[in-house]
């Protein structure tokens, strides 16, 4: 299996808008691990606090698991990467088909995909990786950073570097200062932003872009 990549704003990817594109790609249900890592200190600093947000009874999970079970995932067909527990959690990357990294903040999950010594294993997987938000972000070489309530300037970071050649703008809403971000990160870098908005993402096989549903480019 050759890698591909699955870019996002939220978790509503079992759409229509999204379905047309990706229903080849859930055909035979594989084997998903999904990776929680990129919470705000506050939200989470050990298991117990991780399993209030992420866990079965926790505040994200529903939102997070809806689009699988529209796909035809049971309870139980995800894998969750929980990094305060006691799992070989390199194993769990090996035996997944997809990785699909949650929103939150993108330094945040590299960070702690560093700690826990995962990222060459991520750099290097061949399969499906998807994400939301922060989680489609992290996969860029670099990313821009568009003030909110997280952070308080304009900003370029890095990424994995599992998809070049473009800047994504998510959660767009055509806000003037989305619209400065995106042609300013443009200007200086020279590839094209896409804008996704709620229902709109990208899919990225090798040097192939599908555009999913609702989005513009800037270029």
């Amino acid at each position: 299996m050759s890698r591909q990549n699955i870019l996002l704003n939220y978790y509503n990817f079992d759409g229509d808008w999204a379905r047309c594109h990706l229903k080849k790609l859930f055909a035979n249900k594989p084997r998903v691990l999904i990776l929680p890592l990129a919470y705000r200190p506050t939200q989470a600093w050990d298991n117990e606090s991780w399993l209030n947000i992420y866990g079965k009874d926790g505040e994200k999970y529903a939102a997070i698991i809806k689009p699988f079970a529209g796909y035809g995932y049971k309870e139980g067909e995800t894998d969750w990467l929980n990094p305060y527990d006691e799992r070989d959690h390199l194993s769990q990357i090996r035996r997944a088909e997809m990785l699909f990294f949650t929103g939150g903040m993108p330094e945040r999950a590299l960070k702690r995909l560093d700690d826990l010594g995962l990222t060459d294993a991520v750099k290097n997987f061949d399969g499906i990786v998807a994400g939301a938000s922060a989680g489609a972000m992290l996969q860029l070489k670099t990313y821009h950073i568009t003030p909110d309530e997280d952070y308080p300037e304009y900003a370029i970071d890095n990424g994995l570097g599992l998809v070049e050649g473009l800047d994504l703008e998510v959660h767009y809403l055509a806000t003037p200062l989305q619209d400065e971000c995106a042609e300013r990160a443009h200007r200086e870098h020279g590839l094209p932003v896409y804008k996704m908005r709620h229902e709109g993402g990208l899919l990225i096989n090798g040097g192939n872009i599908t555009v999913m549903g609702d989005v513009t480019v800037c270029k």
